[in-house]
């Protein structure tokens, strides 16, 4: 029995869009898993205020105060969202408009625009090489900068 040679290239390509297929599932787990690591991790912190206390950064900015734990674990709430987010964005569930929508009602709120203003820079050199990530943070600027004409994040 004679195999054809568009028998052959059809089997390898199904082949091959399945070992891609299992590729992109298998890095969208682990990033699953990263993100799970997280988002546990902020929760343990900022269910622990004293032990959030030991991460407080300094100041970077000599005219900037520096954060109380208290401030510190609002921030934490709001990378917590922010990194929620930006994992939706990731499995491709929030995107376009959706994605749009969601980082402006994110940056409604007061400690998601005191967060970003303080660490945006930080996220954005995080993301850089990275296509989703340079696009998240675009987004996620783009809104902060439309709420930040209406509300600065120091008011």
């Amino acid at each position: 029995m004679k195999i054809s040679h568009a028998a052959i290239l059809g089997l390898a390509a199904v082949g091959a869009v399945q070992i891609a297929q299992r590729e992109r599932h298998q890095r969208q787990a682990n990033e699953i898993a990263v993100a799970r690591i997280h988002q546990d991790y902020l929760t343990h912190l900022t269910s622990n205020p004293h032990l959030a206390a030991l991460w407080v950064p300094e100041a970077l900015d000599p005219e900037e105060e520096d954060l109380t734990p208290e401030q510190y674990v609002a921030l934490l709430n709001a990378n917590q969202q922010i990194a929620a987010l930006g994992l939706r964005h990731r499995l491709g569930i929030a995107r376009g408009q959706r994605l749009s929508y969601m980082a402006e009602y994110l940056m409604g709120r007061e400690h998601c625009r005191k967060y970003w203003a303080r660490f945006g820079s930080f996220r954005e050199q995080e993301a850089s090489g990275d296509k989703p990530g340079e696009d998240f943070h675009e987004v996620m600027n783009a809104a902060y900068r439309s709420r930040q004409k209406d509300k600065p994040a120091d008011a």
